[in-house]
């Protein structure tokens, strides 16, 4: 895939979380082609990281690999810290992980799957983002990039409310930080992907494939979006050209 060199990207420090595949692995190779330093966030086994970590170094981009839980509030805070320390500041911060282990009606929804849920979701960009503010602040300039859903827009369903929910609460929460980090030229904006083909749905208990394809059939566009396209809008915001735009939820989503 060609893509655009982009010179205020380059030798950039970026910090992307969920990174091993789908939207995340499309975020972090799009960056390692610009050149940048890319973190790269995983949780299991590191094997799982080499493609992504192959295809940035043979792009001329340098990686960082940073294993955590983000379902554990200290690894969060720790992985914020070791990239600070590895890569000597931040740039830019993508909040991309995220997702949802299970797909039940509401009123069969447990209490752990809930709170695993809004802590992945929710919980873990807001530690993440604290933990790199105070080096952004001090440099007077940083981009926080938060990867929500376009099913915020239209309420999800009773099956994933525990993850609109989630979603929700990430959105409200950059349109805050946007507004206190303007004064230190902390951009802050919301990428809302739509159907995204990314197999994820194949990961989610009670989700099927037809219920996948009945979904995308209903995209004004009539098809499900490719993660490269999520991963352009997150570069352009990253970039010189998004240095007006903050506090923005921008839909990546075939009209939904």
């Amino acid at each position: 895939m060609t893509q655009t060199i982009v010179p205020s990207l380059r030798g950039k420090r970026v910090l992307v979380t969920g990174t091993a595949s789908g939207i995340g692995a499309a975020i972090a190779r799009a960056f390692g082609r610009q050149g940048c330093l890319v973190g790269l966030h995983y949780r299991g086994e590191p094997d799982r990281i080499h493609p992504v970590r192959a295809d940035i170094e043979a792009a001329g981009g340098r990686t960082i690999l940073l294993s955590a839980d983000l379902g554990e509030p200290a690894q969060v805070s720790r992985m914020g810290q070791d990239f600070l320390a590895a890569a000597g500041g931040i740039d830019v911060l993508v909040n991309n992980a995220g997702g949802v282990e299970d797909y039940v009606d509401f009123l069969d929804m447990t209490e752990e799957s809930w709170t695993r849920t809004m802590a992945v979701n929710a919980q873990a960009p807001l530690w993440l983002i604290r933990a790199v503010w105070p080096s952004m602040t001090a440099a007077k300039a940083g981009r926080i990039i938060n990867i929500s859903s376009a099913a915020v827009g239209y309420g999800g369903s009773a099956r994933g409310i525990h993850y609109v929910a989630a979603k929700a609460a990430l959105e409200t929460m950059s349109k805050t930080l946007a507004k206190d980090g303007a004064r230190h030229n902390i951009l802050v904006n919301v990428v809302r992907p739509g159907l995204t083909d990314t197999g994820m749905h194949r990961k989610v208990a009670g989700y099927t494939d037809e219920q996948y394809a009945k979904r995308a059939a209903l995209v004004p566009l009539g098809r499900a979006g490719r993660p490269e396209e999520v991963a352009a809008m997150v570069l352009h915001l990253a970039s010189a050209d998004g240095g007006f735009i903050t506090g923005q939820i921008i839909a990546v989503s075939g009209g939904d």
